[in-house]
């Protein structure tokens, strides 16, 4: 077994449809690491600050319950970052932070030795490029990455409501481009794809990612469509199906990077891997993907597996 680390936020999705209000622990990198520590292939890592308050009990249950490692999990004396999740019509979802103990990690606590025994690393923080300790962890965690050729995944995972000017939109792609450049693995949305290189054919937008990190796998999902996939320049297009109950799209993508990862670690995939290869492994997680969104939650699924 592979030690697969998840570095990011740890939160509540406070949900708001019509009348109805319910929370349900979330954020983007410590869904990855329940789903990962769910599928029991690897071992799943969170690396993150639990806040102090009445959530962190509700945190700390999953943490026991899917068996995520404790190794790089700190103790925030700040409340738990909460997400507000408007549900609208289609189920699609919007956000709006309010922000605390997220970004109170600090990579500089832990040992190197430890640091070394990573096997993968997912980079799919929401906040990360938001000031805060967290911040620079990630940046530190990069550069650990690249220095110690440890392999790697990209999500960028963007929010609206944290980058809303034209300049905080410039800063964050200008901060993406760096991950994309030498991340192993990539994924992302179809209006991340835009929004990163303003390239309106999806086809021209992708070669162009993998112009500039051709040794990578880039996946980018377009939602019940498909996912486009450009592998040793080629690209390819990999069906899903479309969900006959579709409850809540929060935990999509994150469900769809989580299995990704999996398989891609414990099949071993390098530059010669086959394109039939590629195909099994995207088409599971969108698979995986699609028993997501059937639930209220990003991780209400994994109770069904």
């Amino acid at each position: 077994m592979k030690k697969i680390i998840s570095i990011g936020e740890v939160l509540m999705d406070v949900y708001s449809h019509g009348k109805n209000i319910q929370s349900e622990v979330g954020g983007a990198s410590f869904n990855v690491a329940c789903s990962i520590a769910a599928l029991k292939n690897n071992e799943s890592y969170f690396m993150g600050s639990l806040g102090n308050d009445e959530y962190k009990q509700e945190i700390e249950l999953l943490i026991k319950k899917f068996d995520i490692k404790r190794d790089f999990i700190q103790n925030s004396k700040l409340p738990t970052t909460i997400a507000k999740v408007t549900l609208d019509e289609n189920r699609e979802r919007f956000f709006e932070f309010i922000r605390n103990s997220d970004a109170d990690f600090s990579l500089s606590k832990f040992d190197e030795k430890k640091l070394m025994e990573i096997d993968f690393i997912h980079f799919g923080s929401a906040t990360a490029f938001l000031s805060g300790n967290l911040n620079k962890s990630y940046w530190d965690l990069f550069k650990f990455a690249n220095e110690n050729k440890i392999s790697f995944c990209f999500d960028p995972n963007f929010r609206d409501k944290l980058w809303t000017t034209k300049k905080e939109i410039a800063t964050f792609k200008s901060l993406c481009s760096k991950f994309l450049e030498k991340a192993n693995l990539i994924k992302l949305s179809d209006e991340e794809l835009f929004l990163l290189t303003q390239i309106n054919n999806e086809t021209e937008a992708l070669k162009n990612l993998m112009n500039n990190n051709p040794k990578s796998l880039i996946c980018i999902t377009r939602g019940s469509k498909d996912t486009m996939c450009g592998w040793k320049n080629e690209i390819i297009f990999v069906s899903t199906i479309k969900s006959d109950i579709v409850e809540d799209t929060t935990g999509a993508g994150d469900a769809f990077i989580s299995f990704l990862i999996n398989d891609y670690v414990t099949e071993k995939i390098c530059s010669d891997s086959s394109k039939e290869k590629i195909i099994e492994i995207v088409s599971k997680a969108n698979g995986f993907a699609n028993k997501a969104v059937r639930y209220i939650g990003a991780l209400a699924f994994l109770e069904k597996l």
